[in-house]
């Protein structure tokens, strides 16, 4: 049986962006978080961060609420390939 991929979902409004990333096992929850805190590590940009409770699925919020020079966009490519994601979602 194949798991499912991680899923990503994009929305910018102004200066507010937010990358959801949709999981389907704890493994994947774990490797979203790691690369989340990598970025931070790299990037010196610390998002809000909304994670479902631990389960088999559930979503991971990564948003910039005041993003008015677009920053989020190198913490969103990071991630994004990082995790192997191939396309994201608007």
């Amino acid at each position: 049986m194949s798991q499912t991929c991680i899923q990503a979902y994009h929305e910018m409004e102004e200066r507010y962006a937010r990358l959801v990333l949709k999981y389907h096992s704890n493994s994947q929850r774990n490797e979203i978080l790691d690369a989340i805190e990598q970025s931070i590590a790299e990037h010196n940009m610390t998002p809000s961060i909304t994670l479902s409770p631990a389960g088999e699925s559930g979503e991971c919020a990564v948003e910039f609420h005041d993003d008015y020079d677009k920053q989020s966009s190198t913490i969103f490519e990071f991630l994004i390939k990082k995790l192997g994601i191939a396309s994201c979602e608007n």
